[in-house]
């Protein structure tokens, strides 16, 4: 008998405790524990409330328009929401409530039992759910570490990702998911007939991303601009000019020049003779021109990617543009200021480890005696040159690598031109009329080449840098007189140089 009293209070127990496991009432209780002070979520949406009385108080999070199911230990009769513009509350059964987020913000909800005696008081904070949010960042950036915070309904993003290219589509992300699209929008979303679910939508947020994201790539970015140019120009003349005279009148005729402006038409050789009492007097204007020019420009300029940057390296002149001359003979003159130099504008975007997004502007310029224009001089009127200005300018946008060249503009110009002028009718005589024409010939070939080249770059240590005037020292006083030094010679081409790697005439300093 005593075995089947032992079995009998064992099942009673056991039977006891699942009725009571069914009903709400924590285990706990019935096996003697405590019960502790936090909500225990028996499945997604279920909050168990485990510690009832007094001063009995629980924190929620509860996801915009969306609901919780509250399972209390004991029945509830009175239910008050502090703000039910913020959230609203619904019961089914006595043990079973049913919390439903309206607005983002806090408010906070008191349930009291039978006799007026408080259950416990829920403190709830109506946030928007960040998990979709953070599936859509580990899906569209796979390769990043993103954490997603709200504060007052505002999103912190922190983390690492690669590249800032990643942390601007993480921050575009998180701001569609503020703002969302026109169905976001809703004036009523739910509404029972028994007034148990009125859930309005909310209004538009003017909320903010704050964007903490730390970057693990390089993000520096150093561009290296080289503008070659070879130009060659050839200018030829050939001109007569000549005078006849005689004892009843005579004729003089002088041949401009038509091409380049560069000759002065004084003789270069003359022949006169006399034929009876006739003068003939002829004066040869003869030229020949060659020159070659060679420039080279290469800025370099570092910037943050995303960042823009701007070089200059150059000057001012003033150029005249107008000329007047009073009654008096007072002379003024209208001048502009204009800029000449080496510019270099750019935006680097580093998109990822091997590619790097560039906007970039150069332009290489210097004052330049082609193409420009002489006043006319008197005695009391001096005459005035008025340069121009020569550019090269490139502006585009192009992708590279690391370490990568490319060449964004490229010229190959050859240019001729051909001129002849000369006395009305005497120049179409054959062979004589040589004599009455001159004749200028010009040819201009041009090439010319931008490349550029960005590197990503990080900080080095002080030391590790060379500067221009690196080892050089000005010479003695005895050298520089007798030996027409100006620097100190540290070595000789001969010598050898230490062990590495270098490119170029290294080893001495030319004078």
């Amino acid at each position: 008998m005593r075995g089947i009293g032992k079995k009998f209070r064992a099942s009673v127990a056991g039977g006891m405790t699942f009725c009571l496991a069914f009903s709400g009432m924590p285990a706990a209780l019935v096996n003697g524990g405590t019960a502790i002070d936090m909500a225990q979520a028996a499945s997604t949406g279920l909050v168990r409330i485990t510690q009832t009385g007094p001063g009995a108080r629980k924190a929620l999070k509860l996801g915009l328009n969306k609901a919780i199911v509250v399972d209390l230990p004991t029945d509830a009769h009175d239910i008050l929401v502090a703000d039910p513009m913020k959230a609203d509350a619904v019961t089914r059964t006595s043990r079973r409530i049913y919390i439903f987020g309206k607005e983002i913000g806090q408010t906070n909800v008191f349930i009291f039992g039978p006799n007026g005696e408080e259950i416990v008081s829920l403190d709830l904070a109506v946030e928007r759910d960040i998990a979709g949010l953070e599936d859509h960042l580990r899906r569209f950036i796979p390769d990043s570490a993103i954490s997603v915070e709200i504060i007052s309904d505002n999103i912190v993003l922190t983390g690492t990702v690669r590249t800032p290219q990643d942390a601007l589509q993480a921050a575009r992300l998180a701001d569609i998911f503020l703002t969302g699209g026109e169905a976001t929008t809703r004036t009523v979303t739910a509404q029972g007939n028994n007034g148990d679910a009125a859930i309005f939508g909310e209004e538009r947020q003017r909320s903010q991303v704050v964007n903490m994201l730390k970057i693990d790539g390089e993000d520096q970015v150093t561009l290296k601009i080289t503008v070659a140019e070879v130009s060659r120009q050839v200018l030829k003349q050939l001109g007569f000019n000549g005078s006849v005279s005689g004892s009843d009148g005579g004729i003089a005729f002088r041949n401009p020049s038509n091409l380049g402006g560069a000759l002065d038409w004084t003789a270069n050789a003359a022949l006169s003779g006399t034929v009876g009492g006739t003068n003939i007097a002829a004066y040869v204007n003869a030229m020949e021109q060659a020159g070659v020019m060679r420039t080279l420009a290469e800025p370099s300029l570092t910037a943050i990617s995303g960042e823009n940057a701007s070089f200059y390296v150059g000057g001012e002149f003033w150029r005249p543009v107008e000329q007047e001359v009073d009654e008096d003979g007072k002379i003024s003159r209208t001048n502009e200021e204009v800029e000449y130099g080496i510019r270099l504008n750019f935006k680097p975007v580093v998109l990822s480890a091997g590619r790097i997004s560039l906007r970039v502007e150069t332009e290489v310029s210097e004052p330049t005696f082609e193409g420009a224009v002489n006043t006319g001089s008197n005695v009391n009127i001096p005459a005035v040159t008025a340069m121009s200005i020569r550019r090269r300018e490139a502006s585009t946008s192009v992708e590279l690598p690391s370490g990568g060249s490319i060449v964004i503009a490229g010229l190959v110009k050859e240019e001729i031109r051909q001129a002849m002028t000369g006395f009305p009718g005497l120049s179409k005589i054959p062979v004589l009329g040589t004599l009455f024409r001159s004749k200028d010939f010009l040819r201009n070939e041009t090439e010319m080449v931008i490349i550029a080249t960005p590197y990503l770059v990080r900080p080095v240590a002080r030391s590790a840098l060379n500067r221009p005037d690196d080892n050089f020292n000005p010479t003695n006083d005895a050298a520089s007189f007798f030996l027409g030094r100006v620097n100190q010679i540290y070595g000789r081409k001969e010598a050898g140089v230490p062990a590495g790697t270098y490119n170029g005439a290294v080893g001495f300093i030319y004078k």
